[in-house]
Parts: C-alpha cells; sequence; structure tokens
C-alpha cells in the first residue's frame, strides 16, 4: 500500500516527515537526483516534473508498505492521499520565509485557497485525509499523520472500526475551507 502525504508548497509535509522518521521517500528528491523531469520552469524557478518515470521509479521501489512525500505524491496514484492544508496567509509567511519569489507566493496561496490538490487527490486516491497545519505545532500534526498511517496500514480488520470512522469523519475532505480569503487574495493580487 502506497501512502501519500501531500499539499501545497509550506504546509508542512517535509516537516512532518522529518518527523515520522525514515523511510519516507521524498518526491522532490527523487526527481532531481534520479533525472526525472522534462525540463525547467524558468518564470517558477522548479524543475518539470516525468510523472511517468516518477510513477513507474515508485512502483518499482515499493515495498509492502512505502511513504511518499511532495506536492506532486498524490498524482503517482496511491492508495491513501493524506493532504496537509494551512490557512493562506499562515502559508504566505512560511512561503516568505522559504525565499519564494513573490509571483509564486501568489500562485501557491491561491492553488491553497481554491483546493487544487485537495480536489485532485479526491478524484485520483481511494481514500483521502484532509488535515489543517495552521496553528499546529510540527509534533502535533506528525503524531495525527502517524494515526491516520497505523490505522489504514491495520487493514481490513480495522476498516469498520469505530476509531477509523472517527478519523475518518474528522479529517474528511472538505473540512477545510478558506475560500472567505479567496476575496482577500484577489484584491491583495491587484
Amino acid at each position: 500500500m502506497i501512502v501519500a502525504i501531500t499539499g501545497t508548497p509550506g504546509t508542512g509535509k517535509t516537516s512532518v516527515c522529518k518527523t515520522l522518521g525514515n523511510g519516507i521517500m521524498d518526491l522532490n528528491s527523487v526527481i532531481e537526483e534520479q533525472g526525472f523531469y522534462t525540463g525547467v520552469d524558468r518564470k517558477r524557478g522548479c524543475l518539470i516534473a516525468d510523472l511517468d518515470k516518477l510513477e513507474e521509479y515508485v512502483r518499482h521501489n515499493a515495498k509492502k508498505r512505502l511513504i511518499i512525500e511532495g506536492h506532486l505524491a498524490h498524482l503517482l496514484s496511491p492508495k491513501v492521499a493524506i493532504v496537509l492544508r494551512a490557512n493562506p496567509s499562515v502559508l504566505a509567511g512560511r512561503l516568505k520565509q522559504k525565499g519564494f519569489p513573490p509571483q509564486k507566493i501568489k500562485e501557491n496561496v491561491e492553488a491553497e485557497t481554491l483546493d487544487v490538490i485537495l480536489a485532485e487527490a479526491v478524484e485520483l486516491c481511494e481514500t483521502v485525509y484532509e488535515v489543517d497545519t495552521s496553528g499546529k505545532r510540527i509534533e502535533e500534526v506528525a503524531a495525527v499523520v502517524r494515526e491516520i498511517i497505523d490505522i489504514e496500514r491495520a487493514g481490513e480488520e480495522e476498516s469498520e472500526s469505530g476509531r477509523k470512522k472517527a478519523l475518518m469523519a474528522k479529517y474528511k475532505p472538505g473540512s477545510v475551507d478558506w475560500t472567505r480569503y479567496l476575496t482577500a487574495t484577489l484584491k491583495n493580487a491587484k
């Protein structure tokens, strides 16, 4: 079973995965190190991923249980996607702190506000959880992610358990709504 930890850049994926420990495949590193890209997007300052090669690599290297991390992870047809989310104003601050250029910050804040990654994950993945990282410590988010992974890995015997149902209800897709920030985001873009 492949579990994806995904979300807009700046939502906390890498920080959470570092807290979870070893055994997590960082897709951005794989893309760069294995040369799984078709070019460079100079405008955005990033590599253009070759998703076919990346998916083949992930499938080939997937053991029985694999966790993949990156903003493209949900596009590789994992069984479970955990989509990390962040308040758009918090996200903008995080991206600014990371040194992202203004246009890239705007693009990512708009994507987060419009649920782009969440919508893709819901369309492509069998099971999706949505976790708001805003105002939470990394360890707190990592504990939630670990609990989700553990219950999903427990398999069929846990599929109808009260614990799994509670987790699925608490972190169901659509539980985070940033649309109230859309107007402010668009005004600031002018």
